[in-house]
């Protein structure tokens, strides 16, 4: 009863997909702030039967790698529902300060959320529909946002549970290193600060995110920008 009400909201806030989701996804992005490029992420999203498996390894370049030459991996699995993802086990790790790991177990059966970090152990309520840190940006290509003009859900990225709330302009074209691209805006509304996330979906290829802006609290911009995209339907 609880697993159906997870879908039955999740059914709600993205709406179900036409198109067979893709059995791999393979995604680079340049990450820059104040235009200076300082890392490359690249992700791989793989489908088998119902289940999905992402991984995410981002790593410095430049003057970055050399005084800060920490590698971050970040893994997300769980199972493919007819109304999207439902992650099991989130992990973010890293290949130098190991006291910034952290872990996120759902059990939707008991709506408990198993959050491990340098904290300890936590358990919290789970949501419905809550996401991780990674599993978020490829909910978008699960569940493609049509006809929505606003969306809401949990996140966790193993240290926290934030909720978002973003609202869409399905209308923009943004130019990435990978090309000019049709696509969905979504936006948070405004803050206290000058904090915002931003994201921008590729419409023709998939929804697979291609651009996403966070900005800090003082202005300072965070930018990450797709530059090669390979998909196997």
């Amino acid at each position: 009863m609880r697993t159906l009400l997870v879908l039955f909201i999740a059914c709600l806030s993205f709406g179900l997909r036409a198109d067979p989701l893709p059995l791999r996804i393979e995604a680079s992005y340049d990450i820059l702030k104040q235009g200076i490029k300082l890392a490359e992420v690249n992700e791989v999203f793989e489908r088998k039967d119902d289940r999905y498996h992402i991984s995410s390894v981002t790593k410095p370049v430049g003057l970055l790698a050399l005084f800060q030459p920490e590698t971050i991996v970040v893994t997300s699995e769980g199972e493919i529902t007819e109304h999207g993802l439902l992650p099991q086990h989130f992990t973010h790790r890293r290949t130098r300060n190991s006291e910034k790991n952290s872990s996120a177990d759902f059990d939707w059966e008991h709506n408990e959320l198993t959050l491990s970090n340098q904290d300890g152990i936590k358990l919290v309520p789970l949501q419905p529909f809550t996401q991780d840190r990674l599993s978020m940006m490829y909910q978008f290509v699960a569940q493609p946002p049509h006809s929505r003009l606003e969306l809401h859900f949990d996140m966790t990225n193993g240290h926290k549970v934030d909720e978002y709330r973003y609202q869409l302009d399905p209308a923009q074209t943004v130019q990435v290193p990978f090309g000019n691209l049709r696509s969905y805006y979504l936006y948070t509304p405004p803050q206290k600060t000058k904090w915002k996330s931003e994201i921008w979906l590729a419409i023709d290829h998939g929804f697979v995110p291609c651009k996403v802006v966070l900005t800090e609290d003082d202005g300072a911009e965070v930018v990450q920008v797709l530059h090669k995209l390979n998909m196997v339907p």
